[in-house]
């Protein structure tokens, strides 16, 4: 069974368009949240996933804040501008769409979680440190997230008792059989490892690996409809460089 395995799409339509094209075929989609926010198209992003079946589904802490079930004042002023945007442009099935998802959960023997297995919503494994931690709050061998915008990996092998944090490299497979692992597949819709690319992967279950990949999208077009939107300048020129 091929999964597409995708986080942090944020309302980058042209972004996960292209995913769909460059990806192949696939058997399931797995998203790992954040589907909407700082991007300008939340209704098409939302319907997409609605029309290609996708599940599961997380729920990131973008989603919850354009529902209002996550206070914006615990992000920046820039976030927060996109988020109050986002809310506006929601029907109310895209909002009980989002209110139905979970940030957590065990699926066909992995775990997915937003941000982490710890902290689903908030904490950002971004160090070697916080991974080891987060090792100890699942019991799969394999957990999947998202939330941080980076592809990368962190492995706990059995003879050691410390995790190793990596880079997930475009084009590199992990053997999923040999330790256990947290993945991230890095972000679609707004990458920030400095290369503007989507990021997604790809889990083969059948032959228990997983592959990262990036694709070409038309960044300009998304930051014209950004434009057109009025959303922070800020939030527009960082899709050029990734970051």
């Amino acid at each position: 069974m091929k999964i597409l395995l995708l986080s942090d799409i944020h309302a980058n339509l042209v972004a996960l368009e292209a995913v769909l094209a460059s990806c192949g075929e696939f058997d399931a989609i797995w998203n790992l949240g954040d589907t909407i926010g700082y991007g300008p198209k939340p209704r098409e992003c939302i319907d997409r996933m609605v029309d290609l079946f996708a599940n599961p589904v997380l729920v990131g802490n973008h989603d919850l804040s354009c529902i209002g079930e996550v206070d914006i004042s615990e992000f920046n002023p820039v976030a927060q501008v996109a988020a109050r945007w986002t809310t506006l442009q929601l029907g109310m099935d895209h909002r009980a769409y989002i209110a139905d998802l979970p940030s957590l959960l065990v699926h066909e023997n992995f775990t997915l979680a937003h941000g982490s297995p710890r902290s689903p919503i908030w904490e950002y494994v971004t160090s070697a440190a916080i991974a080891t931690e987060n090792f100890t709050c699942f019991q799969t061998d394999v957990c999947f997230v998202g939330h941080t915008h980076i592809a990368m990996y962190a492995v706990m092998t059995p003879d050691t008792d410390d995790a190793e944090i990596l880079p997930f490299r475009p084009g590199e497979t992990i053997d999923l059989l040999t330790a256990r692992y947290m993945i991230n597949p890095g972000s679609v819709g707004q990458p920030r490892d400095r290369d503007p690319r989507a990021a997604y992967a790809i889990l083969d279950t059948d032959r228990g690996t997983i592959t990262a990949h990036r694709a070409e999208y038309d960044v300009a077009t998304t930051q014209r409809q950004m434009a057109q939107a009025n959303l922070p300048e800020i939030l527009i020129v960082r899709l050029t460089h990734g970051m």
